[in-house]
């Protein structure tokens, strides 16, 4: 086959195969998570649903086949170069490797496949945005043709994926957590601990919750008042109201997708968020309890920190040799020491202070957000050393910023409406 054949062969199996199988495995996930977990304290676990989680798996594999060859083939179309030259590439390498961890790790090493719908969501919205910011396989400008490369980007990746992976985490014990502190003022148990786990389920922690009862946080107290679980179930979800928390998060992603002038990315990305959400909240008594979402986000973090410290080091090396310098402030730069300064203070706060729970979630959420600023808006709309400025697709910032104020206004006007519902929303 021709480069060119290779190349299009490569965006083929990209587009649509593998992101229909990641769309189908994150639905089986789902339905799994709805119809099996939630029900899984009673004697009987519906046959369906473990039919269509193992479905769930299968289409997984395949799609990690069919991206992996994706992969391949692009890496031999542009001349057999490491597949990083591009945002394109890069998305697409972390949407791999998003859903290589919920599969091998996650499902198979920590055996919690109830997350594995949400990771897989998260890994549909960066090959999103690679689809958005497609390039043709093409070989790598001069500056880019160095083994510093594969150090200093491929970590970078690793580092990055491994960050996403934890935003999905942090992002379900917010939910988790609230819906937890609710039930237990409802029940009016006092919640002293600075983090998680207002209230707790007899029997809600399995054989591989981390959180079992000696491992339990400071604070993390038992709600005698409910013993019966499948009534605590429903009490978690009846105590959040999602309305508020689905037009934020589909608002804030729309105010994103704006900015990639695509009306494909503008109508599917927000789908998918507004998708997790529900999921998350209609299967709320499924997932583990906020004080083990809380400890998978800090660990998690923890592992992907000195990747992320690795790759800014060697890119201070490499631009050392491409420069004539270390250090020279230039954007990406600047932005990558501001999100390795917020993931620090991550884990320095958590290590010295103590800080658990929603602080440090908030510095978490902070930290990626300027991760993901470092990584899109940087590379497409600061001019610098690194930025891939210019791009086609793209609208202008304030774009993006008149939506997410509109967005803010929009949230606000819902939630305080909301304030006044007798369920609590």
């Amino acid at each position: 086959m021709t480069e060119t054949q290779l190349a299009e062969l490569s965006r083929t199996l990209f587009f649509p195969w593998t992101f229909l199988l990641y769309a189908a495995a994150m639905v089986a996930s789902f339905y799994r998570l709805a119809f099996t977990q939630v029900d899984r304290a009673r004697d009987e676990r519906p046959r369906a649903g473990v039919a269509v989680g193992r479905l769930g798996v299968a289409f997984t594999v395949a799609g990690l086949g069919t991206h992996l060859a994706s992969i391949v083939t692009r890496s031999i179309a542009a001349g057999g170069r490491v597949p990083l030259g591009n945002m394109y590439e890069y998305s697409s390498a972390m949407g791999f490797g998003v859903v290589l961890i919920a599969l091998v790790v996650v499902h198979g090493r920590l055996r919690r496949p109830e997350l594995n719908g949400f990771l897989l969501m998260g890994a549909l919205v960066m090959m999103g945005s690679a689809l958005v910011l497609y390039a043709p396989a093409e070989p790598l400008m001069p500056a880019l043709q160095t083994h510093w490369l594969k150090i200093h980007t491929f970590s970078m990746m690793i580092a990055s994926t491994i960050f996403i992976v934890a935003f999905v985490f942090t992002g379900l014990y917010l939910i988790r957590d609230l819906a937890e502190r609710r039930v237990a003022s409802t029940l009016d148990a006092s919640h002293r601990g600075s983090t998680v786990g207002a209230a707790y389920a007899p029997g809600a922690l399995d054989e591989h919750d981390p959180a079992a009862p000696e491992d339990r946080p400071e604070g993390y107290e038992d709600d005698a008042g409910l013993a019966d679980r499948h009534l605590y179930g429903r009490a978690l979800r009846d105590a959040v109201n999602p309305v508020p928390i689905v037009i934020g998060a589909t608002a804030l992603t729309v105010a994103y997708a704006l900015l990639f002038n695509n009306p494909v990315a503008t109508a599917v990305a927000p789908a998918l968020i507004a998708l997790g959400v529900v999921a998350a909240w209609w299967t709320l008594p499924a997932l583990p309890s906020a004080a083990t979402l809380d400890s998978l986000a800090y660990r998690t973090t923890a592992f992907a920190f000195p990747i992320l410290t690795f790759g800014v080091i060697a890119g201070a090396v490499w631009a050392e040799q491409s420069w004539g310098r270390y250090w020279g402030w230039d954007p990406k730069e600047t932005g990558a020491f501001l999100a390795w300064i917020a993931y620090a203070g991550y884990l320095h706060s958590r290590a010295t202070r103590g800080l658990r729970g929603r602080g440090a979630a908030g510095i978490g959420v902070v930290a990626f957000l300027l991760l993901m600023f470092t990584y899109y808006a940087v590379n497409l709309w600061i001019t610098g050393l690194h930025s891939y400025a210019g791009a086609a697709t793209s609208n202008p910032p304030w774009i993006g910023i008149a939506g997410a104020l509109i967005v803010y206004g929009l949230v606000k006007a819902v939630t305080a409406r909301a304030a006044t519902d007798p369920v609590g929303g």
